[in-house]
């Protein structure tokens, strides 16, 4: 795991539940260079487009106004490229295929664990292959 390399990438993050927000965003902010944050889809989806130095977007599924996975399949028309990962409480299977068609990166159930978050944006830029979701 290289810390250093974390550092350097700005990273969007999308989740309406302050709560979550005001714990998580501290540990975000002493990982990587920036921290994007947005409450909701819309606003998340407007800050990705006035933001060119995105390196990888986490985003929580069930939000008011657009939810995770249309900012995600809307992220992927402009950049299909960008990895996202998309946080829940919910583990449904059909929002886990819907995940899976759009392209999403990984599927991390919560509560959070930094570590799986770390994990996965390592091996995303290692080139290793990860397993979506534990589901």
């Amino acid at each position: 795991m290289n810390i250093e390399n974390l550092k350097t990438k700005n990273i969007l993050y999308v989740e309406d539940d302050i709560s979550i927000v005001t714990s998580f965003l501290p540990i975000l902010n002493k990982l990587f260079k920036t921290v994007l944050v947005a409450n909701n889809g819309l606003e998340g989806l407007e800050l990705f487009k006035a933001n060119d130095n995105i390196n990888f977007v986490i985003t929580d599924i069930k939000m008011p106004k657009m939810d995770g996975l249309e900012m995600a399949r809307e992220i992927k028309k402009i950049n299909p490229n960008m990895p996202c990962i998309i946080t829940t409480a919910h583990g449904e299977l059909d929002y886990f295929m819907q995940a899976d068609e759009i392209g999403v990166y990984r599927y991390i159930q919560k509560p959070l664990n930094i570590n799986e978050i770390i994990e996965a944006i390592d091996n995303f830029e290692d080139g290793l292959e990860v397993k979506k979701t534990d589901l």
